[in-house]
């Protein structure tokens, strides 16, 4: 939820002076949402009670047990037998867990919340608190979310001088820059955790403790199940053609290069470019040779694993990936095959189910696209850009849309060169330019796939030759997608030329 224009302490505030029912924190630091829940308290001298799931209701301040352990149902009826005397906040820790597959907790919920929105004497605010979302149908119109914000360059500058400081260390200003920098997106537990790992293996707090950082960030992507981390080797000089991208690209490179002097001079931060044309033209080679190119990691995101069968999950899902993302900026994110995630967004007539989520999920992504403050360069890669939501495509989401088209007969002799050279297989029997003559409408692909066949029969024919003829006579025999999907090539092509979308080549 957007909190613009006023802090967080302020929106919530705002909620619990309107008497909203339900408040849910999601954050993994239940420490900073204590603190918000306490502040309020105060505010209007609330008592609170707490129910978490290790030790039933408890002292929200000590921790200690007020009755012996029981489920989140037996507490709720508990409370719906209750008459609140005065303004009271309800804290359910460990929401999550408590609500998922129990629809008798769901339903005393709900009766509690109808209990207490009739009762005009007294506020009784209920605050869900858990490290992911858990909102079932019925309980929808009641909630409002909140996700606790990660720490800032401040909060992140004022943990580290508070280690600092208290190791009796100094620290220099342009190291104090760097590390800020590594540590965005952890959390103050995180960040104090790793802190005392650099510490105590040489009793400093330097740029030597950055390798760590990059250590933990690589375990975050591991344990979120969003977002795979990919090691990549492909360099631009793989690709052939696409002499119009890769300039681009380049010039995108030189700033996230040196990124600081960049800001300084008034360059916009990059945020991105989409690629969408011919299947096996090189748009995810591209992808890969971008996040080389960047010297950056690459990050794939996964849009299947984001759905959910929760109200709010898939959002959450999707949140939780983003934000990963934010955790190892500078990055690349690679969101491959963008049409499927979105799927009947903007297509009218309802529908609901998965294409109300990808609706949602769609919009949450926009939303990010606009607003995201870190360094992650998004590469959306599409075959279909008729399926794409026109939303997606305008101007401030990415940079620059490229079309990658079947490749021209200069791009076709490249692309055979950069195939053959690269398994050692380029030489004067080979003649490219009659290779690209005879592969008009092949893909990138279909020239890999051809260099390929040829090498494994002069292999099983006894280590002959690589030459021209052979190799023509592996292209007579190959079926080229251009005609393997030739009603398909021709509609894509029909609508790319209607777009308008600038050439890769």
């Amino acid at each position: 939820m957007s909190t613009t224009g006023m802090t967080l302490i302020d929106t919530l505030r705002s909620h619990v002076e309107s008497h909203y029912p339900v408040l849910y924190l999601v954050t993994h630091e239940e420490p900073e949402a204590d603190a918000l829940i306490r502040t309020l308290a105060a505010d209007g001298e609330r008592r609170i009670v707490e129910w978490n799931l290790a030790r039933g209701l408890v002292d929200f301040e000590t921790r200690q047990p007020k009755a012996a352990w029981c489920p989140l149902t037996d507490a709720l009826d508990n409370l719906l037998q209750q008459d609140f005397t005065r303004d009271t906040f309800i804290v359910i820790r460990d929401a999550h867990l408590g609500l998922r597959d129990a629809p008798v907790a769901v339903a005393r919920l709900k009766a509690l919340i109808a209990r207490n929105l009739a009762d005009d004497e007294h506020s009784v605010t209920i605050f869900l608190v858990s490290s992911q979302p858990c909102v079932p149908p019925e309980l929808e119109k009641f909630i409002t979310l909140f996700d606790l914000p990660l720490p800032d360059e401040a909060a992140i500058q004022g943990e580290i001088r508070k280690y600092v400081d208290a190791y009796g260390l100094t620290i220099e200003d342009g190291t104090l820059a760097k590390l800020t920098n590594a540590f965005q997106g952890l959390t103050r537990y995180e960040i104090g955790q790793l802190i005392n790992r650099g510490f105590q293996q040489d009793g400093r707090i330097d740029l030597d403790d950055i390798d760590l950082v990059h250590a933990e960030k690589r375990q975050i992507i591991r344990k979120s199940g969003t977002l795979e981390m990919l090691e990549v080797r492909e360099r631009l000089d793989d690709i052939g053609g696409l002499d119009k991208l890769k300039p681009w690209l380049k010039q995108k490179a030189a700033v996230l290069a040196d990124w600081p002097a960049a800001r300084a001079f008034g360059v916009e931060p990059p945020r991105g470019v989409m690629i969408v044309g011919m299947p096996g033209c090189g748009k995810s080679l591209t992808a890969k040779a971008a996040a080389t190119l960047f010297n950056l990691p690459l990050l794939k995101l996964d849009m299947g694993s984001m759905m959910g069968k929760y109200v709010g999950e898939s959002e959450a899902n999707m949140r939780r990936a983003l934000r990963v993302a934010e955790a190892v900026s500078p990055c690349v994110l690679w969101v491959d095959e963008v049409e499927k995630a979105f799927v009947g967004v903007g297509r009218g007539g309802g529908g609901g189910g998965g294409a109300d989520v990808a609706t949602r999920l769609f919009g949450y992504f926009l939303t990010w696209m606009q607003e995201k403050t870190q360094q992650v360069f998004v590469i959306g890669t599409a075959n279909d850009v008729s399926s794409l939501p026109p939303e997606l495509l305008r101007k401030g989401r990415f940079d620059e849309v490229f079309y990658v088209d079947f490749p021209k007969e200069a791009e076709r002799a490249e692309i055979f060169r950069v195939h053959l050279n690269k398994r050692g297989k380029l030489g004067q029997r080979v003649l490219v330019d009659r290779l690209a003559k005879a592969t008009d409408g092949y893909s990138g692909a279909d020239i890999e796939s051809i260099v390929k066949e040829a090498i494994e029969q002069a292999f099983v024919a006894g280590g002959a030759a690589i030459d021209t003829e052979r190799l023509l006579a592996v292209i007579k025999a190959t079926h080229p997608l251009r005609d393997v999907m030739k009603d398909k090539v021709k509609e894509y092509r029909d609508r790319f030329d209607a777009m308008k979308i600038k050439e890769a080549a």
